[in-house]
């Protein structure tokens, strides 16, 4: 029986101190969002919108698909933080670590997107007559 009782007062204090501790994570949910609407009032008050990234399922894709999906989705714009997110999320890195250059290196070898600002690209628009850069070089 006592070992009834003591199995009974540590799941009591367990659960206790899990009860604690989502309430400590409910207050910084609440924290999170006050910030969040302040920055939102803020940006509509200087006159922007708030930033609203239209989100893409890239499960599958290569890492240049991905990003032209996502760009095509976003006014044909990329940032290369939100593009890791929700490509790490579909699973479509071996190294999440490496990630970024990944993404940088995609970016540029595949001369689809031109840099907008740092961690931005725009997609640029597809030319018909214009053929890839590999094919390009190995005509000339």
């Amino acid at each position: 029986m006592g070992t009834m009782n003591s199995a009974l007062e540590e799941l009591t204090r367990l659960y206790e101190k899990l009860q604690a501790k989502r309430d400590k994570l409910k207050e910084q949910l609440q924290d999170a969002e006050r910030e969040f609407d302040a920055i939102s009032t803020t940006m509509r008050l200087l006159g922007q919108g708030s930033p609203t990234i239209n989100i893409v399922n890239v499960e599958g894709m290569s890492h240049l698909e991905a990003l032209v999906a996502i760009a095509k989705a976003n006014n044909n714009r990329v940032s290369v933080r939100t593009a890791r997110r929700l490509m790490e999320k579909a699973g479509l890195f071996k190294n999440p670590k490496n990630a970024s250059t990944v993404l940088y290196t995609t970016i540029t070898r595949s001369e689809k997107f031109e840099r907008e600002s740092a961690g931005v690209y725009r997609l640029l628009p597809e030319s018909e007559s214009e053929p890839p850069a590999l094919l390009r070089s190995i005509a000339s």
